[in-house]
């Protein structure tokens, strides 16, 4: 809470997002695990009815690269927002953001939780900018604390339910959060699902990656 790890303005964020959209075409994505279920949007929509309506859900995976702002001017102490850029099943090269509050301090040993705070409260501008509808996302029945969207009207939205981060003694954060899916736009509209992320960031720049596996359902 004490570290700041790096220096971001709004306007800052705004270039970044813009500058990735024209060089994305050349940037390799994040590989996510070869356990993808589908491998485009297109072979999602036009799959079969049986594919989305599986009893039990369908494996969705992200792996992604990101930057936190905590720390940074005009974020409070408690919140931990940050965003990426990285792949996911059924959209490919995506942006993620995502916002969370702490519920105290580390303990002795290093620990401390943090629960679900709005992905829009810091990036409403970089949000638009993607053609999302912020009001929209901010009326979703959930809290919606972190979303993935290809930029190209699909979105899928998450709840934090709940993160357990460790500290180490350099300031390095790991974690492991639960997540519920709670929506989206596109293929993801009334979407929901269960899910676990695992994830890392560095006490030096708040560089790191997050890995999600989920099992989502189609409920349209």
């Amino acid at each position: 809470m004490k570290k700041s790890y790096l220096k971001w303005s709004i306007l800052g964020l705004s270039m970044v997002l813009i500058l990735n959209s024209c060089v994305q075409e050349e940037t390799s994505p994040v590989a996510v695990e070869e356990k993808a279920v589908v491998e485009s949007i297109n072979e999602l929509v036009a799959g079969s009815e049986n594919f989305r309506k599986a009893p039990n859900g369908v494996v969705y995976q992200e792996k992604f690269s990101n930057q936190s702002i905590a720390g940074s001017n005009g974020i409070p102490p408690y919140a931990f927002p940050g965003f990426g850029m990285g792949n996911a099943t059924y959209l490919g090269k995506s942006y993620s953001f995502f916002n969370q509050y702490a519920t105290g301090e580390p303990d002795e040993n290093g620990v401390v939780y943090t629960i679900a705070a709005p992905v829009t409260e810091f990036f409403a501008p970089q949000l638009t900018a993607l053609g999302l509808d912020v009001a929209g996302i901010n009326s979703n029945p959930k809290l919606v604390s972190t979303l993935t969207t290809d930029g190209k009207g699909n979105t899928i939205y998450f709840n934090n339910i709940l993160n357990k981060a460790q500290f180490d003694l350099e300031g390095n954060i790991s974690f492991e959060a639960q997540i519920e899916i709670v929506g989206g736009t596109g293929i993801f509209v009334d979407a929901t699902g269960t899910g676990t992320v695992f994830g890392n960031v560095s006490g030096a720049n708040g560089q790191g990656t997050t890995l999600v596996k989920a099992q989502i359902q189609f409920n349209k």
